[in-house]
This record gives structure tokens, C-alpha cells and sequence, in this order.
């Protein structure tokens, strides 16, 4: 049983990041290689359950957000021989759900629902030290569902169901 699956493509090769049902819930991710599927590192490799999962390659290294332990934010990177836990497991301040993630010259962006802060959006960066929020944690006016994040020169923009709009979809962009 696959749940919270995410695509990305990475110079035509496709990679699938998802909750695995076979391996405790916890995530998983596969790489079709030409003619079948094969594992990036060890399936199941989160430490718990993942959901949310949202999944980026930047410069052919695979990165794995999810809602893990604790229900908080985590982000794992495959360095070629094992998934390894960037800044640290549970960064976020609170409860996250509808995670996006984000890889940015080198830099890891997640969006996502922050019930700490009345399921607002927050966007949090990882600064090679630290996660640390970009703009105000929970900028967005209400509820904020289904989040999706993209950087453009460097500026994060968040598509979501806004709350505050009839649950109609709003872009915002942090500063």
C-alpha cells in the first residue's frame, strides 16, 4: 500500500518518493532506471511513519520532506549510499501538515500548514547551520491547505486553499 506519493523527474529519469505500507509506513523512493524500478538506498529508511511526503532532486541528489516524529518537519537527503537527516529531525516549531519542498542552489525550502500558528502557512529554509523561517511564520491571512511551494530567483512563492477565500486557491510570495 503507497499513500503520500510525490513525482519528480530528474534529467528524464523518474523518482517516486511515498509512505510505504510494506515497510512500517515509513518512506520510500524508487528510480525507474530504463526498464524497471529499482530502490535510491534503503526502503523504509525514515526513523517513523512518514505522511505529506514531498520529494525534489537537485543536482541528481534526491530530498525527502515529510511530517515524521512528533508530527513535526523533517528532510532527508540521499548522499549516494544512505538517506541522511538534514538540519536535524523535527525542526518545526509545531504540528505540519501538506508539506512541499523545494531545493534551491543547494538550499532546502518546505512549505507547509503550520498548526502552531492556527494552520497557516509557514516557509522554513535550511541556512547550512540551521532551519530558520523565511518571512513571519504563519503569513497567510487564515487556513491555509494543500500548499505548494516554487522559488524563483530565489524568491519563495505558496499556492494554497485559502480559508479566508471561500477555500479558493491564493499564491503568495514571501519577502
Amino acid at each position: 500500500l503507497a499513500k503520500y506519493i510525490s513525482l519528480c523527474i530528474d534529467n528524464g529519469t523518474p523518482y517516486v518518493a511515498y509512505q510505504d505500507g510494506g515497510n512500517l509506513n515509513k518512506a520510500t523512493v524508487m528510480k525507474y532506471n530504463g526498464s524497471n524500478w529499482e530502490g535510491v538506498g534503503q526502503p523504509g529508511f525514515t526513523t517513523s511513519s512518514a505522511h505529506y511526503l514531498s520529494l525534489y532532486i537537485e543536482s541528481d541528489i534526491p530530498y525527502v520532506a515529510y511530517r515524521g516524529e512528533s508530527n513535526k518537519a523533517t528532510v532527508m537527503k540521499y548522499n549516494g549510499s544512505n538517506w541522511e537527516t538534514v538540519g536535524g529531525g523535527g525542526f518545526s516549531a509545531s504540528d505540519v501538515m501538506y508539506m512541499s519542498l523545494y531545493v534551491y542552489n543547494g538550499t532546502p525550502y518546505v512549505a507547509y500548514q503550520d498548526q502552531g500558528n492556527l494552520n497557516k502557512a509557514t516557509v522554513m529554509r535550511y541556512n547550512g547551520s540551521y532551519w530558520e523561517s523565511v518571512g513571519s511564520a504563519g503569513f497567510t491571512p487564515s487556513l491555509a491547505s494543500y500548499t505548494s511551494l516554487y522559488i524563483y530567483n530565489g524568491t519563495p512563492y505558496v499556492a494554497f486553499q485559502d480559508g479566508a477565500n471561500s477555500f479558493r486557491i491564493t499564491v503568495m510570495r514571501s519577502e
